[in-house]
């Protein structure tokens, strides 16, 4: 019994540990790409042409610029941006807002799966 114990407080131990890195994530920015991946994360970043990858669970960024394409995956994400050319999204309940698009129509290219994402003009 009490290395069942031992094993199931372990266990948890583990559990928090990874749960704890896990909300910590990262972010980066090299050569032109913003890179964002993990849980509950508020970050602004500054751009000029070059893309960005948004991963995670309940992100909140903001980037300012312009940005020629945008991958957002995961679910409860939003993403701020000036600038925009092409938006792909997947997952759930993303939420991306831009203020202006390079292309004719004034619009960005957009490319959803999943369910309750959404794309919209600020």
């Amino acid at each position: 019994m009490n290395n069942m114990k031992k094993a199931a407080a372990l266990g948890i131990l583990l559990f928090g540990m990874h749960f704890a890195s896990a909300q910590a994530g990262s972010g980066s920015q090299r050569a032109g790409t913003i890179t964002v991946d993990g849980v509950g994360q508020t970050k602004t970043y500054s751009s000029d042409g070059g893309t960005a990858v948004i991963s995670g669970v309940r992100n909140i960024i903001t980037i300012n610029g312009y940005i020629s394409r945008l991958e957002v995956s995961g679910s409860g994400n939003t993403v701020y941006t000036d600038k925009i050319s092409r938006i792909s999204v997947e997952g759930t309940d993303n939420k991306i807002f831009y203020s202006t698009s390079p292309n004719k129509n004034g619009k960005p290219a957009i490319s959803s799966t999943g369910v309750g994402n959404s794309v919209r003009k600020k």
